[in-house]
């Protein structure tokens, strides 16, 4: 057995302890978008809540990003050198299965990143001059919070992501060792199972939280509904006319 094999192992678990670090000193929020003086009563109370909550959940979203970023990177260079250097035709198999899964989970994470960590970024310039302004960045901003717990859920909750991470590190066990005879294809599956379980179950879930408590707080939506489209025949001098309210 390799001595180094645990690297992948080692370095998720770095991540996982940052990451550990990262949420008790995440909580502080930035300071409210001025913009958001002018968005008066319910309406810019909310607001001021969800963009709160928004901004304060985006560092550890990047922190998170970054650091698993970071893990992926370490296993393909870590792991393909170690295999370019490895004469155990076993051993390098197991290397470069290994350097493979690091490959897909960067391609992942580079195609897919949380969108908590844009954090309320994509709520800045949009205008609060008049009511109706403050209503659609209301709007826009519960979207986002909804969006963002949506997106926990799929990463987290869903049997998917889970049963893709077994499927992934079962396909290369079994590669490594019934296709090359290396007992250690066992182990690095494990590992790597275990790694990625450590990757789905960190993912950023603040936005859930927010969510629940958003709507503990305000149970209905603070965006002004339309008032339905009516209508009524009236008398009009000898006549009658069709009355339209919408």
């Amino acid at each position: 057995m390799n001595p180094l094999w645990p690297m992948p192992g080692l370095l998720g678990a770095a991540a996982s302890l940052a990451l550990a670090w990262a949420e008790p000193v995440r909580a502080e929020a930035p300071a409210p978008d001025p913009a958001l003086e002018r968005c008066e009563g319910d309406t810019g109370t909310r607001l001021r809540f969800l963009e709160g909550s928004l901004g304060g959940d985006r560092r550890y979203a990047d922190l998170w990003w970054k650091s698993w970023s970071t893990v992926f990177v370490g296993g393909i260079v870590v792991q393909g050198t170690r295999a370019g250097l490895e004469g155990d035709e076993g051993q390098r198999a197991d290397l470069i299965v290994s350097a493979a899964k690091s490959g897909i989970g960067l391609a992942r994470s580079l195609w897919s990143p949380p969108p908590a960590r844009l954090g309320a970024a994509e709520l800045q310039g949009m205008p609060t001059g008049t009511a109706e302004d403050c209503a659609e960045r209301l709007a826009r901003a519960e979207e986002i919070l909804r969006r963002n717990a949506k997106k926990t859920a799929s990463e987290r909750r869903s049997w998917i992501p889970h049963a893709a991470n077994l499927g992934l590190n079962l396909a290369g066990a079994v590669i490594v060792a019934e296709g090359f005879h290396e007992k250690d294809g066992w182990v690095s599956g494990a590992i790597g199972f275990a790694v990625g379980e450590g990757r789905i179950w960190s993912y950023p879930w603040q936005a859930t939280n927010a969510l629940a408590e958003y709507e503990r707080r305000f149970p209905a939506s603070g965006v002004p509904h339309s008032p339905p489209t009516t209508w009524h025949f009236e008398s009009w001098g000898a006549g009658a006319r069709v009355t339209v309210r919408y």
